[in-house]
């Protein structure tokens, strides 16, 4: 067996033995987590309204405290022991504060009929395993019994939150949004809708405004929502959903801060999906709600994102401030700043790294053996036998000047392909030259924008808000008309062993 074949069998066998293990979160089945992080409902059994509370909470918690709780329903964790599966969702995912480890996934299988729950190991002690199995056994347990999953998820979701510092369901303000002056919406519905804008305006960023009419009057419902969001001086990164009972038609308008974010198509989409068809079997209260609940969902789920852009704006000032003292030589710039936290490598990444940096050598050792194997045998690092070194450098018939040259001097003058000028070639036992190439290739490219009125089922576009009050800048959608990191944990690793589950 030559040296060659050796050392690709060597490669092969690296290759066949590491990138397995480096890939085998993705073999065992993980999912990757949803956008909104703290709600995972790969089951589908936990209704919207419940979804936009428990990641409004997550949300708050991890704003206040750094701490988060996740929830994730699957069908089934396809025999895979409900720790292992729980720790694996939590150590992907990178669950709470890589420094703190304050992070707590709740897991429930509805096939299996069973669940589990992990914390990180920095709250071994204040969340042990004794307090999370009376927390599962009070607040979880009856309704998972009775596969009321939305309930018991519930429940168990703000007890965790309560554990960790958190104040769910605290009280908020009661502003109205909702104007119903066609007298359509039961007074459940209008609590509903009042309740959610005042509570999720904190982290959604912005409410939504509910407004009916028995008939928007001679001019088109866009115009009539456009004044209508400016006379009750909406926000500009609230939301204003407009029905129009006598004229069959219905229209929404964003403020202009949210329209890059929640844009036409978006807008646009939920209305096919969410209103229209409730709003064809003229059932108003359930179209607006679904819809309001969707827009929700969307905002919710990029809240951290938006949170964390505002953090970095916010904090432009403070580094001019700071580098501002700095010249001037204060007590307050000679502080250091605080260590940056390092992205955590999760094992399998670490070892792909490792499987990759190994395979990387091989291939270098296998390069300079061949190069070292050629010079012992021609003198050159180069095969003159073959047929395109032929072609290249001319029949090789053992003379030192033999071409092994720089690229700039392959061409001759007339075009020739013959070597121009030519190195002398050493004995074996020297070393001899080489040539380089050096090809630039610049690829630059160019960003791009696009903006737009809004759509409506019969109205036409329009791009500016004429109102005294919040305006959008062009951002609106209605009625049949057609036109999303990340968010991810802090990286947090659960604690070994650790975790309760369900006591049958």
């Amino acid at each position: 067996m030559n040296k060659k074949f050796t050392v690709y069998v060597l490669v092969a066998l690296l290759v066949c033995l590491l990138l397995p293990a480096a890939g085998a979160a993705a073999q065992e089945g993980i999912p990757e987590h949803t956008a909104s992080f703290y709600v995972n409902d790969f089951a589908g059994v936990i209704d919207l309204k419940t979804e936009n509370a428990l990641v409004h909470e997550g949300v708050r918690l991890h704003r206040d405290t750094g701490a988060q709780v996740v929830l994730v329903t699957v069908d089934s964790t396809n025999g895979q022991s409900m720790q292992d599966y729980a720790n694996l969702l939590f150590n992907g995912w990178g669950v709470g504060d890589a420094v703190h480890n304050n992070g707590v996934l709740l897991l429930l299988s509805v096939k299996d009929d069973d669940y589990w729950v992990v914390q990180g190991k920095g709250l071994t002690e204040s969340l042990s395993d004794t307090k999370l199995g009376q927390i599962l056994a009070a607040d979880l347990e009856p309704d998972f019994a009775n596969k009321q999953y939305s309930a018991g998820a519930r429940k168990t979701y703000n007890t965790l939150i309560r554990s960790l510092g958190g104040q769910p369901n605290a009280p908020v303000s009661g502003k109205a949004y909702v104007a119903d002056n066609a007298g359509i919406f039961k007074q459940v519905t209008k609590d509903y809708l009042n309740q959610a804008a005042n509570r999720y305006r904190e982290t959604a960023g912005g409410g939504i405004y509910v407004v009916t009419v028995p008939n928007s009057g001679s001019g088109s419902l866009q115009d009539y929502t456009y004044a209508k969001f400016a006379s009750v001086y909406a926000g500009p990164s609230d939301v204003m959903i407009v029905l129009d009972i006598g004229g069959d038609n219905y229209h929404v308008l964003q403020g202009k801060e949210i329209d890059s974010l929640l844009s036409n198509e978006v807008i646009s989409g939920i209305l096919e999906q969410e209103m229209e068809p409730y709003f064809a079997e003229h059932k108003y209260a359930e179209g607006a709600t679904a819809t309001a609940n969707a827009i929700y969902s969307f905002l919710l789920a990029r809240a951290d994102d938006r949170f964390s852009a505002a953090e970095e704006v916010r904090a432009e000032p403070a580094a001019a401030v700071s580098s501002a003292a700095a010249a001037a030589g204060t007590e307050a710039a000679k502080q250091p700043a605080a260590p940056k936290e390092a992205p955590r490598v999760t094992k399998g990444q670490g070892l792909q790294i490792i499987a990759l940096f190994l395979i990387g050598v091989l291939f270098i050792s296998l390069r300079v053996s061949h190069r070292n194997r050629r010079i012992a045998l021609y003198g050159m690092p180069i095969n003159p036998y073959s047929e395109r070194n032929i072609r290249r450098y001319g029949t090789w018939t053992g003379q030192a000047g033999y071409g092994y040259f720089t690229r700039r001097q392959r061409m001759s003058g007339n075009g020739s392909s013959r070597p121009r000028h030519h190195h002398h070639q050493p004995s074996r036992s020297q070393s001899s030259s080489s040539w380089s190439s050096r090809d630039d290739n610049t690829n630059r490219g160019g960003g791009g924008h696009s903006s737009g009125g809004g759509a409506g089922r019969h109205s036409e576009s329009r791009e500016t808000n004429r109102g005294s009050g919040g305006h959008s800048s062009g951002g609106d959608a209605g009625r049949n008309n057609s036109g999303g990191s990340s968010n991810s944990g802090g990286g947090g690793n659960a604690s070994s062993g650790g975790g309760v589950g369900r006591h049958r």
